[in-house]
């Protein structure tokens, strides 16, 4: 095709103008790209294949240090992502079909732990424990001394307010005492077995005994030789027709009932080593008995021998004074 100098011209001209437009078009695009990557703020979504993927929300601040959060889990819902975006780039995803609303619980304050008591009781303490619940005190044996004699108190715990007591007494002394119209000398053995129940009514170391003593070996023989002219019964004699007087005192009945008041709880929580007081009574009663060895036992004549019998009286009425018989013993006691 031949082209004159002025279609040359022109054709030339709409090359270039060609060239240049197409140019400036291909550094607007690349423009725009890299103003897309590098300044352009990014858009709140875009579409994807047919997908709205929307910016990640700012994420949340963490809760006060100490204050609980609390939340209401939702219904698990399926949840899409978009590929991880290059470094720098903003993430978007996608939201999740059929939405539910986010409901949260109030916020609530938790209550403070219990103190914890160091002095409190545990609940499963060692020990052994009776059929209905309580706690068995245990045992103690300990010594004990006094009127009674010197001996061993066994205490049996029930509970903090009760406890079975037994033991053994054995004493034995010498002293004078005037029955009658005549000075003897008393040798007295003393063999007891007490068995007392202590109430402690406050549940402490103060306690109320009660009980019984028994005595299979408790007596008392007396003996005198006058060595002047003494009365017996209604006359009076020389030393050669009475001779040596001798008698025997003994309780009359084994069992004799004791009443008193004390001091120590020896079976008492965390109690290892306990005083104990006791003052108190037995009551009982004695037979007494009366002999001699003089000449007056086998004269022809029975005066002496009724005045004697009157003189036995005499002295059965001082030991019926002594109905009563005094307590009182202190001990040390060992809980185990």
């Amino acid at each position: 095709m031949t082209f004159t100098s002025g279609a040359r011209k022109e054709l030339q001209m709409k090359k270039t103008i060609g060239f240049w437009g197409w140019s400036v078009g291909v550094v607007g695009l690349a423009t725009a790209a890299f103003a897309q990557q590098a300044i352009q703020p990014a858009p709140s979504y875009y579409q994807r294949d047919g997908q709205v993927y929307y910016q990640t929300a700012p994420a949340a601040q963490p809760a006060p240090a100490a204050q609980p959060v609390y939340y209401v889990p939702q219904p698990a819902q399926p949840v899409y992502y978009a590929p991880p975006a290059a470094a720098g780039q903003p993430v978007y995803y996608a939201p999740q079909p059929n939405a539910q609303p986010a409901y949260y619980a109030p916020q609530m304050t938790l209550a403070p732990a219990p103190a914890i008591d160091a002095d409190a009781e545990e609940v499963d303490e060692e020990g052994y424990y009776w059929i209905w619940g309580q706690k068995w005190p245990g045992l103690s044996l300990g010594p004990k001394f006094g009127t009674t004699g010197i001996g061993l108190d066994l205490v049996f715990g029930v509970n903090s307010y009760l406890n079975l007591r037994g033991g053994f007494n054995y004493g034995s002394f010498t002293w004078g005492q005037k029955f009658g119209n005549v000075d003897y000398d008393m040798d007295v053995t003393m063999i007891s077995v007490p068995l007392l129940l202590d109430l402690h009514p406050f549940g402490g170391h103060f306690r109320i005994t009660g009980g019984v003593y028994i005595q299979p070996g408790t007596e008392a023989d007396i003996d005198a030789t006058p060595g002047g002219a003494t009365q017996i019964g209604s006359h009076t004699y020389n030393p050669d027709t009475i001779g040596t007087l001798k008698g025997n005192i003994e309780v009359d009945g084994v069992f004799a009932p004791y009443l008193g008041i004390g001091f120590g709880n020896t079976v008492a929580e965390d109690q290892l080593l306990t005083f104990t007081l006791d003052l108190g009574v037995i009551f009982q009663s004695y037979d007494a008995s009366l002999t001699a060895d003089g000449a007056g036992m086998t004269a022809r004549l029975d005066t002496f021998r009724e005045d004697l019998k009157k003189e036995e009286a005499l002295l059965q009425e001082d030991v019926d004074d002594w109905k009563i018989y005094p307590v009182l013993t202190i001990g040390l006691a060992w809980h185990f």
